[in-house]
């Protein structure tokens, strides 16, 4: 009967100490609009027809669903999945200068389904405030893109007589079948890491100010393998439900 007892009352603290210890897990849900900016990379082929590294930018909606875990006084880690709206628009080419001949000119836009995972380490400081780092991935699905392609040059007669660069550029509109047909593969690849800041109002409800780093591995035209990746960088801004850690 003792050891009966003995079992019941250690159970019953193991109990007590595990509700305590993760007295504030629970759903976590992020709604965040981020905002930034590309440093293209062609690949070989594309830097073969002499296109060099140019610029580009991306903006969406993100929304972050998951669940964050209390390992101790305040510090949890959550287990989210991401998933949003993204736009992105990648930039290779040179445009011609006063002293150059001219150059190639190639970009592309996407409007992409974005689908991934991003676990965070939660930081509480007490109070309103707390600090989230996150790294994941998943792939942008383009659903639609715009591709254009021409060449740069320099025309004396533009800005009144002192010149300026100017360009022949062809365009095409894709859907997602011609995107599927013409590159593979036809979804693009991302990694990041991220760094929110949040500011409480209430114990489950606040704002996050934050920033991402990471990499975009762009899909590859089928027929001449032209293509290339990105270095992103830029902040976000959204609302957070979920406990604070």
């Amino acid at each position: 009967m003792k050891k009966i007892k003995k079992f019941l009352l250690t159970m019953a603290m193991t109990m007590a100490l595990g509700t305590s210890a993760f007295a504030a897990s629970g759903f976590e849900f992020l709604l965040q609009v981020p905002l930034g900016m590309h440093i293209s990379f062609p690949n070989k082929e594309t830097k073969d027809l002499g296109v060099k590294a140019w610029g580009g930018f991306d903006a969406g909606v993100d929304a972050q669903i998951g669940y964050m875990f209390q390992v101790k006084d305040r510090f949890g880690i959550s287990l989210l999945a991401e998933l949003g709206y993204i736009w992105d628009w990648y930039n290779y080419g040179e445009r011609a200068t006063a002293t150059s001949v001219g150059g190639w000119i190639l970009d592309g836009s996407y409007h992409s389904f974005k689908l991934g995972l991003l676990p965070k380490f939660n930081i509480g400081f007490g109070g309103r405030h707390g600090l989230a780092i996150g790294i994941g991935g998943g792939v942008k699905i383009p659903i639609a893109a715009t591709l254009s392609y021409g060449l740069s040059y320099w025309d004396q007669t533009l800005n009144g007589g002192s010149g300026g660069a100017a360009g022949i550029e062809e365009g095409v509109n894709l859907k997602r079948q011609d995107i599927t047909d013409m590159f593979s593969p036809s979804v693009i690849g991302y990694m990041k890491v991220t760094f929110d800041y949040y500011l409480f109002f209430t114990d489950n409800i606040g704002m996050n100010f934050g920033l991402y780093l990471g990499g975009s591995f762009g899909p590859k035209t089928k027929l001449l393998k032209l293509g290339g990746n990105a270095f992103d960088f830029g902040l976000q801004l959204g609302f957070r439900f979920g406990p604070k850690a």
